[in-house]
């Protein structure tokens, strides 16, 4: 039986993976020895197959770091909003040394929008903390 290159051509993708036995490594290596064209344009191909899955992978690792970095700020800025909200119903103004306005008893309903606006984002805040303890975000 000889051995065509379509043959040699269906054992290149294992052959380059490394999941050949010794026997099948000899074989191609001894087909690249008596056709050197093949043998060539076969590495050029294993080594643009090599770029292309190494891109992919940097591809892959650049979007995870991109989804984490996004994910991180979005809970940071709800964080943020949480505690600006929490605190702006205990919001006072001193003039002439007394308190002229106290939201809580100037504004009692915009107080609670607020205090009902920082809950929010606090339950928001924890769904997010529970989610970021998985993997994938």
């Amino acid at each position: 039986m000889t051995v065509t290159r379509d043959v040699i051509y269906d054992l290149l993708p294992l052959y380059f993976a490394g999941q050949v036995s010794e026997d099948t490594k000899a074989l191609v290596a001894e087909f690249f020895k008596a056709d050197p064209e093949f043998g060539r344009m076969a590495e050029r191909f294993a080594s643009l197959l090599k770029d292309e899955r190494g891109a992919a992978a940097r591809d892959r690792s650049v979007l995870a770091l991109d989804r984490t970095r996004r994910f991180v700020r979005y809970r940071n800025q709800l964080i943020g909003f949480a505690l600006a909200y929490s605190l702006l119903p205990f919001l006072f103004v001193f003039d002439d040394g007394r308190i002229t306005f106290f939201m809580w008893r100037d504004k009692p309903m915009m107080a609670v929008l607020f205090a009902l606006g920082g809950l929010g984002c606090w339950i928001g805040a924890y769904i997010m903390s529970l989610r970021s303890r998985h993997t994938g975000l």
